[in-house]
């Protein structure tokens, strides 16, 4: 059972239609922003595509990408879920390693959840929680993660619908309920033996 995600304390806010500016999104905290420097190149050009381009930080504390505008907020509990809200476009670049392959993909749940459509590393866990295309965005390479993070910021109507999907699957799949119930099942059926 992977880790669950409470959908009804991470619930999706007002959808953002033409936001001005798109922000993109990332949570995490000091030990894993490193891993933003997967994907320094793309925003470097996205940012030069399209001044203005934001980019919030939620845990992060020292990364910086050229001219974007960069915005950081210390992770809190009590700020968290208001914080994620400001997010349009959701981040999880992962190398490729036994660590990350190890991950729980905690992020996406908590982007999908709210209804924010991911762009993630194809690595792990995160080619189960994303349906690429559907609720979200698998890139591999530099120009997989600038062409799908640009079609998204570029298309309300794609979001909108990633939105939908992303949530409907972590209601079903991941939240707290359906954990629950798959882990009684589970004690039930030892039980019964």
């Amino acid at each position: 059972i992977t880790g669950p995600i409470d959908t009804d304390r991470y619930s999706p806010g007002a959808f953002r239609e033409a936001p001005d500016p798109i922000v993109l999104g990332w949570i995490g905290s000091t030990t894993t922003e490193r891993y933003l420097d997967q994907i320094r190149d793309p925003l470097e050009a996205l940012s030069l595509r399209h001044p203005g381009l934001g980019l919030l930080l939620i845990g992060a504390q020292a990364f910086e990408v050229g001219a974007m505008s960069v915005e950081r907020l210390d992770w809190d509990l009590d700020t968290e879920v208001s914080a994620l809200r400001r997010i349009d476009i959701g981040l999880m670049p992962l190398p490729d390693n036994p660590w990350t392959r190890g991950k729980g993909g905690y992020k996406l749940l908590q982007y999908l959840s709210m209804g924010i459509p991911a762009v993630a590393s194809p690595v792990g866990i995160n080619r189960e929680i994303v349906e690429h295309g559907r609720s979200g965005f698998l890139a591999s390479n530099d120009a997989e993660w600038t062409g799908y993070l640009e079609a998204l910021m570029a298309d309300p109507e794609l979001r909108r619908r990633m939105r939908s999907a992303g949530r409907e699957k972590m209601v079903a799949q991941y939240s707290l309920v359906q954990s629950s119930r798959r882990l009684r099942e589970i004690l039930e059926s030892v039980g019964d033996r």
